[in-house]
């Protein structure tokens, strides 16, 4: 496959969509899982929250802008929604995993306005070079 098609296709909807539906089921396994007991990791519990919705919603970041806002509001939702129902799962809630939930979806959702922001004013630098 080309270059330029496979880059193509990691833009498009379904691309985002696959990362967006890969990226729940494995959030909601690790997360949601019954667990007699929670076995130590290494780092910190935080940080693991920032990196693993980060993670989700860098897999869908690619495609459309406003369909990848509208992914990362429910990712932060869920992880809400995560928190509430852990108890239930023999699991810890608590809302300071939330705001690392959050967190790292702000990130990224930060990282992708950036980087449409800088693309589109790249855009232009390079057409008003073209006038002169």
């Amino acid at each position: 496959m080309p270059r330029k098609r496979l880059l193509s296709f990691y833009q498009t909807p379904t691309a985002q969509a696959v990362g967006f539906v890969l990226g729940a089921i494995i959030i909601s396994l690790a997360t949601l899982t019954p667990a007699d007991f929670l076995p130590p990791t290494p780092g910190s519990d935080k940080l693991h929250h920032v990196f693993g919705f980060g993670g989700w919603a860098l897999l869908c970041a690619f495609g459309p802008v406003k369909r990848f806002l509208c992914m990362a509001l429910f990712i932060a939702f869920w992880g809400g929604m995560i928190e509430l129902i852990q108890p239930s799962v023999n699991r810890y809630g608590e809302w300071l995993d939330f705001y690392a939930d959050t967190l790292g979806v702000v990130l990224i959702v930060a990282g992708r306005l950036l980087t449409v922001y800088f693309i589109k004013s790249n855009d232009k630098f390079l057409k008003s070079n073209d006038k002169v």
